[in-house]
């Protein structure tokens, strides 16, 4: 006997049908955007009005991309970036981005397009940059003229501060963009765009925003990867700027991995022989000069082992560093003492020492409670053999800087003194002897001498008469 009762039954749609309703509520949205953009012929108010229609119908508010894609290319893009090939797929509008003329002015009608629907529509506004790194990862995909328009376009963003200059970095994320060289075609194109814009200064503003300051030289393709042809590309584009950039933060880059270097033959307490040898292998490969050299080792001896001696910006360090305290100079003198072989040996020619002699004085500047133990530091160089007396009169007549040079200068009159009053060095009193025995005579002579009392009997008042020896 059948059942009274019979189950309802329930007829669930299949993901399939879900799909295909999803697509065509895709595709209409699709063919509105195109005949609107169409109908307007690229008008900016026309547009406006026409997509603000459009946009704000719920239906739609969850095709961003989708929105984006058809301003930027005209159509529909698959997800590797590519235009779809299906029939219901492939209608495009030639009212777009990749389409224009190539010129600022056409493309800013796009950027004030995008800027209206980023203030009116919030859900626009926090999909538009992750749209745009999208478009950047995707550069091989799309030809020559489209690649053009899209960098201008991105530097007109920049500009106007639409876009985060921390985007330009997602280029270097695809490794084709840069194999192929389309990073680089696109940096040149931003570059040169902002420096005609906005000039040159704002372009270097922008790159250190970025980041890619130091990283200018990696989208580069590996192949011609190097310091000269980086040069020679970017002198053609008149982008001085940028090689000027690159230069600074490549020598800081050099001097961080040289100073590391020392730290480490330090820590290791490698002989000195060893180190000097580590520190010209490294200035022959980078191509460092002897001064560059010099300044790394000088701070490298003297911030080693003792964080007070830092040339940091750290305010305790330095509030340290500059107390005074006898002990200070002590220890100093003891790390001179200790490193002086690997200072004569890095500073083996007349202009490595004078160069030494500048590093000198400019640290003391920096320093104030040295400012009064430039003297003293300089003597304890030369008798350590660092540096020769050619070298100290050479700094002190000509080639001195100009930080604290009345103080430095007037310090090392004595001593410039002693060098000149005889050329031969063995027979040279010792400095020592010579300050004393010249304290010894300002003494004798700041005294005055006299001859013998002559007393003299006038209105019953004895009067002394003191005739003084000239």
């Amino acid at each position: 006997m059948a059942s009274k009762y019979i189950l309802p039954c329930f007829r669930f749609k299949s993901g399939r049908v879900n799909k295909k309703e999803k697509d065509n509520e895709l595709l209409a949205y699709r063919n509105e955007l195109v005949e609107a953009l169409d109908r307007t012929k690229g008008k900016l108010e026309a547009s406006w009005k026409a997509l603000e229609s459009i946009v704000s119908k719920p239906d739609y508010q969850r095709h961003t991309d989708q929105l984006f894609d058809v301003l930027y290319t005209g159509g529909l893009l698959t997800n590797d970036g590519k235009f779809s090939n299906r029939g219901d797929l492939k209608l495009r509008t030639s009212y777009c981005v990749f389409t224009t003329h190539d010129e600022l002015n056409a493309l800013r009608v796009y950027e004030q397009l995008f800027k209206r629907l980023r203030r009116r529509y919030k859900h626009l506004d926090a999909a538009f940059e992750s749209h745009a790194q999208r478009l950047l990862t995707l550069l091989g995909g799309f030809e020559v003229a489209a690649r053009r328009r899209l960098a201008l376009l991105i530097t007109l963003f920049l500009i106007d501060g639409q876009l985060n200059p921390r985007l330009l970095l997602t280029l270097g994320q695809q490794q084709a963009n840069i194999d192929e060289g389309l990073a680089l075609e696109f940096m040149l194109i931003v570059c040169v765009t902002l420096k005609r814009e906005k000039g040159g200064n704002f372009m270097v503003q922008i790159f250190k925003k970025s980041g890619l300051d130091g990283k200018i030289i990696s989208y580069m393709p590996p192949m011609l990867r190097s310091d000269l042809y980086f040069r020679q590309v970017y002198q053609e584009n008149d982008l001085n700027e940028i090689i000027k950039l690159h230069e600074t933060r490549a020598g800081q880059e050099l001097r961080r991995q040289l100073q590391q270097r020392l730290l480490d033959d330090f820590r290791e307490k490698l002989p000195q022989v060893d180190v000097v040898m580590n520190v010209r292998q490294f200035q022959r490969q980078h191509h460092m000069s002897d001064s560059e050299v010099i300044a790394i080792v000088w701070h490298t001896i003297i911030s080693s082992h003792s964080p007070n001696f830092s040339s940091s910006s750290n305010s305790n360090a330095r509030r340290n560093f500059n107390s005074p305290s006898a002990t200070i100079m002590e220890r100093i003198l003891r790390k001179l003492q200790t490193y002086s072989p690997l200072l004569n040996a890095i500073c083996s020619t007349d202009s490595a020492q004078i160069a030494l002699l500048m590093q000198l004085q400019e640290w003391c500047y920096e320093h104030h409670s040295l400012l009064n133990h430039f003297e003293r530091l300089a003597v304890h160089l030369y008798k350590a053999g660092v540096i020769n007396e050619d070298a100290i009169i050479r700094w002190y007549e000509v080639d001195h800087i100009d930080k604290g040079k009345v103080a430095f200068l007037d310090q090392m009159r004595r001593f410039v003194h002693w060098l000149h009053s005889d050329r031969d060095a063995t027979s040279r009193v010792d400095y020592n002897t010579y300050l004393e025995n010249r304290q010894h005579n300002q003494q004798y002579r700041s005294q005055p001498v006299y001859s013998d009392v002559v007393t003299t009997t006038r209105h019953n008042t004895k009067t002394a008469i003191y005739v003084k020896h000239s």
